[in-house]
């Protein structure tokens, strides 16, 4: 009998597929993450960002590959031009590093959880190839006052 052919993952070999929604404990201002988000046996750096840059309502965090990414375009910008200037610089005090450690727990930044509002849990959100760390109070009220027509008009964009 012949085996199937091998499928091509839609999701990038350095990255887990982060999905769904999770309520977490945190344990000394660490959260940890499903099992399915962590690559097995590998040490990750991630990059943890106040998001959005001015309002500051959750944590977005960022594998190396995704990080990479942001990286290389803000490197690709004039660093004459002024306002580069302040998106770096609000991207950089607004952006902490941090890494898994053996139990898969990432620790969460005090002052940046205190800013989002995160206390005694943690709602993590999947985005596909990154994902967000919230209160779970607001990331609920968010979800209940969704602004259809903007992701309708987003929708359309992306001809999906």
């Amino acid at each position: 009998m012949a085996k199937p052919a091998k499928t091509q993952s839609a999701v990038s070999s350095t990255s887990a597929p982060y999905l769904g929604q999770h309520v977490r404990g945190l344990d000394h201002g660490r959260v940890i993450l499903p099992s399915e988000w962590r690559l097995g046996g590998s040490a990750v750096d991630f990059m943890l960002v106040l998001w959005p840059l001015t309002s500051r309502d959750y944590l977005l965090v960022l594998p190396p590959s995704r990080w990479e990414v942001i990286r290389k375009h803000l490197e690709e910008l004039s660093i004459t031009d002024d306002q580069v200037a302040v998106v770096e610089r609000l991207i950089g005090v607004n952006s902490f590093s941090r890494s898994l450690d053996r139990y898969g727990r990432l620790p969460l930044p005090e002052d940046a959880s205190r800013a989002v509002g995160i206390g005694k849990e943690a709602m993590l959100v999947g985005r596909m190839d990154k994902f967000e760390v919230w209160n779970p109070a607001r990331f609920a009220a968010t979800l209940a006052n969704p602004d259809a027509q903007r992701i309708a008009d987003v929708i359309k964009t992306m001809r999906i």
